[in-house]
């Protein structure tokens, strides 16, 4: 007995110590906040401080060493993220992933992004201005010094892989996978063409398609496969997907302090880590403090002590699709402008974890990638290769040089300038300085077409005479520079015309643009801590509209129920605390339900309620009481729009009350509204307790300023997909203390103080205050960086 009770408690403490172990090793994975480091390739000594937030400070005596320290602070707390990306993008994720991810990789190899990033960053290292060059490098060299010295992240032990040395070439590539996230094109599902084809034009209509161009939709089909793929693999490894976004710049006519008030708020999908990352960089000549992308050296929304800037999506249409002319007797070949042309073939194979290489060929026409190996739904039409034509792979990029000197303007003119070397992304930019100037301007090249190509429909690739000319230049962008009502606002909606020109996109309907302008009109003059509230706004004006025209079409009702009475009595708010918001969000997901799946399948239906075509076209279908969606098709019965009301208006009263009890006061939104930040490991259990952050109750909703965008469903309840990915408010009279919030926090890395810190924080709809001085950070940890010896 007391030999067994002696291997008992041996094993005991065997499991006590290995578990010591284990955990020992797994905290000593965590970032390095302060110590003292050194390393080859740095010049002069270099201090990062780290603020209580983690943001990084970077104090150095050069460019050459603010970077280096820049890249390796930033790898420190989101390597994962960045190796991950450049996976993604060179389509090398099966390498590590297994098979499960080579289709992913086939069509990321197709898109060609890694391609596009050769070239560009082969024509950067020879054209680009030498400091610009020196700052990249600079910026990847500490990249690389961290991955050689520093401790990874338990993400690489547990998938048993070590990251290369990151290039300059990656990060055009990331860059490159940025320019398709942006893409908006890519947005809806393909069940938009089978729709069609199954219910003809009359049904169209209520959804905003123009029946008489919709040939343009197997592009659209093909172009949303990629994108839906996109989206599948964004949840297993953290690349951000854009969704929309808000900005706005007021003068100092609307101001209480005079000066200049800039706001922004990027909608990206949720993942976790957040997908930007702050940063303060200072060295003799230069400060900036802004918001970086992994990978990426520069930022892309920010502010120094004399101007700022904030951007959302510009998604003007950067893609068409060619039908090639081939035949038998031509092989490899393709008919182009009256003569047979040889093909271009990259022979290429595709590492895959756990078995043998897999080989895959992209060929390649004038126009693009043939696109059909990888996508045989994009033409019923046997034999005829389609290929894509996008512009990032017609152009070797300056987007980098553009950032570069966005981050080193000197004022209105020379960021202006900066503005036309932005050619793969379509962005809304907005500005500010201390000057008092304000602009705005839509960048990205902008594609000129013959006027009677329609750039949705599958185009004739043999004649040449559907190609491409070139070009907008950019004083025919969209865009305006001290306008005279001294405010300017984008929220993904169309801008007006230039010269006559209507640039084809895939724009958001305007709710939240109009709604940013009746509330900056709503008041003479402003400040930030005001301007908090319309970021936090979550009002929508068609819902409460849209509750009466339900109202005033069912007939005879309750009017004592307290369920009548939260939703008549409702304000059209969607606050954690509303009543209104969740009958009315149930309510119209059974309207909806009731008129649509008859005639699409529950399937198809199911996808619509996530789409943009139906979330931008509920008011339009609602408002028709003709439409041909309110009639079931499968009753003898002739169904109108209030009879429809009335079977959804009874379907919420027994829903919700089967899931949420009797008491209708009980029926809040923050009980059915709730986001998780899912880390890449978090997507099962048990892992998703440690990796995962939240769920958490949060206000907003689809297509309000505060766009906590969800998908609408039977359960009734609604896991929240994307929102503001960052809050920045700034008052150029205070520079030093501008407002932001991110929704999780400042690193990658789960053990990090700063994985969620500030996870809270954003759900509350609260704010930290930026910190620049370095008189203010007395209580922040020091990270000291030397050459080494």
């Amino acid at each position: 007995m007391k030999i067994f009770k002696r291997i008992v408690l041996a094993i005991i403490i065997l499991i006590i110590v290995v578990a010591g172990g284990v955990y020992l090793w797994i905290k000593s994975t965590a970032p390095d906040y302060s110590g003292k480091l050194h390393l080859k390739g740095l010049e002069q000594e270099t201090s990062v401080v780290y603020d209580k937030f983690g943001v990084p400070h970077v104090y150095a005596q050069n460019a050459h060493d603010a970077y280096f320290a820049f890249g390796y602070a930033h790898a420190q707390d989101r390597l994962f993220q960045m190796v991950m990306m450049r996976r993604l993008m060179q389509g090398r994720l099966s390498e590590i992933l297994g098979k499960e991810l080579l289709k992913t990789d086939e069509y990321m190899r197709t898109l060609s992004i890694n391609k596009m990033a050769k070239t560009s960053a082969e024509r950067f290292m020879k054209e680009a201005d030498l400091p610009v060059k020196k700052e990249v490098e600079a910026y990847v060299a500490g990249i690389n010094s961290f991955i050689q010295n520093g401790t990874l992240p338990i993400e690489f032990t547990m998938l048993h892989f070590k990251p290369e040395k990151f290039t300059v070439q990656d990060v055009f590539g990331i860059i490159g996978y940025m320019s398709l996230t942006f893409t908006s094109a890519l947005s809806e599902d393909p069940m938009v063409t089978k729709m069609y084809d199954k219910l003809g034009p009359k049904y169209m209509k209520d959804l905003g398609i123009d029946t008489a161009n919709y040939k343009a939709f197997p592009e659209q089909a093909m172009l949303s496969k990629v994108f839906q793929d996109i989206r599948s693999t964004q949840q297993r490894i953290p690349v951000p997907v854009w969704e929309g976004s808000n900005n706005w710049v007021v003068n100092g006519s609307h101001s209480k302090s005079g000066k200049v008030l800039l706001a922004n708020d990027t909608h990206i999908q949720y993942s976790q880590p957040s997908v930007w990352y702050e940063a303060y960089i200072q060295y003799p000549g230069y400060d900036m403090y802004g918001y970086y992308l992994a990978g990426v050296p520069f930022a892309l929304v920010g502010h120094n002590d004399f101007y700022a800037w904030g951007l959302t999506i510009f998604p003007f249409d950067n893609m068409n699709l060619y039908a090639e002319t081939t035949d038998s007797a031509h092989s490899n070949q393709y008919f182009y402008k009256g003569q047979w042309v040889n093909d271009s073939i990259d022979h290429q194979m595709i590492p895959v974890k756990g078995q043998d290489s897999v080989p895959f060929d992209v060929r390649y026409t004038v126009h693009g990638p043939i696109m059909n190996p990888v996508y045989k739904e994009v033409t019923d039409k046997p034999n005829t290769p389609v290929s894509l034509w996008w512009a990032p792979l017609h152009l070797k990029t300056t987007s980098l040089e553009a950032l570069y000197y966005l981050n080193n303007a000197t004022g209105l003119e020379s960021f202006e300038k900066a503005m036309s070397l932005i050619d793969v992304v379509g962005l809304n930019v907005v500005y500010g300085d201390k000057d008092g100037n304000i602009g705005w301007w839509a960048t990205g090249k902008i594609p000129q077409l013959p006027p009677y190509v329609h750039t949705h429909m599958i185009l004739d690739g043999a004649s040449g005479k559907d190609d491409v000319l070139g070009f907008y230049p950019f004083d025919k962008n969209p865009q305006a520079v001290n306008p005279p009502s001294g405010i300017l606002n984008t929220s993904n909606n169309a801008p007006p015309p230039v010269d006559g020109i209507v640039y084809p996109g895939y724009y958001f309907e305007g709710y939240r643009a109009r709604r940013v302008r009746s509330m900056l009109d709503s008041q003479p003059k402003w400040t930030i801590d005001e301007m908090k509230r319309i970021q936090l706004d979550t009002h929508s004006n068609r819902d409460m509209r849209l509750v009466q025209l339900i109202l005033n079409n069912i007939g005879q009702f309750d009017a004592q129920s307290k369920f009548v009475q939260a939703l008549q009595n409702w304000d059209g708010n969607y606050d954690t605390a509303s009543v209104g918001g969740t009958i009315y969000t149930q309510l119209l997901y059974f309207v909806l339900r009731d008129a649509m799946e008859d005639e699409v399948g529950d399937q198809m239906f199911q996808k619509l309620c996530g789409s943009m075509l139906l979330k931008n076209n509920i008011e339009k279908l609602m408002d028709d009481k003709d439409s041909p969606w309110w009639d079931n098709v499968n009753t003898k019965a002739v169904e109108t729009r209030s009879d429809i009301f009335r079977q959804a208006f009874a379907e919420t009263q027994t829903a919700l009350k089967n899931q949420l009890g009797d008491d209708v006061a009980t029926w809040k939104w923050g009980k059915v509204h709730k986001v998780v930040y899912v880390n890449p490991l978090g997507r099962k259990p048990p892992l998703d307790k440690i990796f995962n952050v939240g769920p958490f109750p949060i206000q907003g909703s689809n297509e309000v300023v505060d766009k906590e965008a969800f998908a609408y469903n039977a359960r009734g309840t609604y896991a929240v997909t994307s929102g503001p990915a960052l809050r920045f408010l700034i008052d150029l009279s205070d520079m030093d203390h501008a407002l932001t919030i991110i929704p999780t926090g400042q690193s990658g890395n789960v053990m990090s103080p700063h994985y969620a810190d500030q996870a809270l924080m954003y759900v509350q709809g609260k704010y930290r205050t930026q910190i620049i001085q370095k008189s203010e950070l007395k209580n922040g940890t020091v990270l000291k960086m030397f050459p080494e010896k």
